[in-house]
């Protein structure tokens, strides 16, 4: 367990072996250094908290933060402070400061966020995720006028492709379709898979002509074959647009006009087919 003596002001008095590997200096260059010198700039609004704690009674809070590594990186630590010599008589005061590093259960907690907020064969956005990001689209679009374009995206016929070709090479299908909606839209756009074959693409927008330019684009992109094992596989795809223009509408409506949209396509496609 990496450990602290800490005089008044944070001067670090001495430090353990575990400290020092922690943060990659050696002992002699971190005595005489303060907290300030070692700690992100950020957190040191939080260090100053923990040592009002720690005068007021003695324990400071259990706080997680950020010291600067020799190289440069910062290295996430739960700090939890104890007075053992107040200051009086002249005498300064100090403090034991235990140092617990959490990187990796940093890692883990954001690596579960992340599974919580996306898909798991694509990687894009779940519906969860889906929903916050329109609601922040329309909040924008209220803040700065433009539209939002909403378009919902149906693989036609993908439970054939399955069928014929088997679940592996039915992932596989959306795991490239997916590539080239993220290649359709801009790096700030979302792309979420609401589950099956569905897609839903997001955006603020200046114009409405934008939003139709961006599902000309969707479709261009998407109308090439995919290929396994070499060879071509057709696949097409349904895409509904919703442009939202004026306010008070909600996500799931939002939602709904694409949904609506994109079966108005589906099924023009059909009475086509039957004439």
């Amino acid at each position: 367990m990496a450990m602290v003596v800490a005089g008044a002001g944070g001067r670090l008095l001495r430090v353990n072996r575990s400290f020092c590997d922690l943060l990659g200096y050696g002992r002699e260059q971190l005595v005489g250094l303060s907290y300030a010198d070692i700690t992100d700039p950020e957190d040191l609004p939080l260090d100053e908290a923990a040592m009002a704690g720690l005068r007021a009674d003695g324990r400071g809070p259990a706080v997680e933060k950020r010291f600067r590594h020799a190289e440069g990186h910062p290295v996430w630590a739960r700090v939890t402070a104890s007075l053992i010599r107040p200051t009086q008589d002249g005498v300064e005061g100090a403090a034991v400061v235990v140092v617990e590093d959490i990187a990796e259960h940093r890692r883990r907690h954001a690596e579960l966020s992340r599974l919580a907020l996306h898909d798991p064969l694509t990687g894009v956005r779940n519906r969860v995720q889906l929903d916050q990001d329109i609601e922040r689209a329309l909040h924008e679009r209220d803040r700065t006028g433009g539209v939002v374009a909403v378009l919902f995206v149906d693989v036609d016929d993908f439970k054939g492709i399955n069928d014929a070709h088997g679940h592996e090479a039915g992932d596989m299908v959306l795991i490239l379709l997916t590539s080239r909606l993220r290649e359709a839209v801009r790096d700030q756009d979302t792309v979420a898979r609401l589950g099956g074959d569905e897609f839903v693409l997001v955006a603020h927008l200046p114009t409405a002509a934008l939003a139709e330019d961006m599902q000309a684009r969707v479709e261009h992109i998407c109308a090439e074959p995919v290929v396994l094992d070499a060879e071509p596989l057709p696949v097409r795809i349904s895409v509904g647009l919703a442009v939202v223009a004026s306010p008070g509408l909600t996500p799931a409506a939002a939602l709904s006009l694409a949904d609506t949209a994109m079966y108005r396509v589906k099924r023009s496609r059909k009475r086509g087919a039957l004439s």
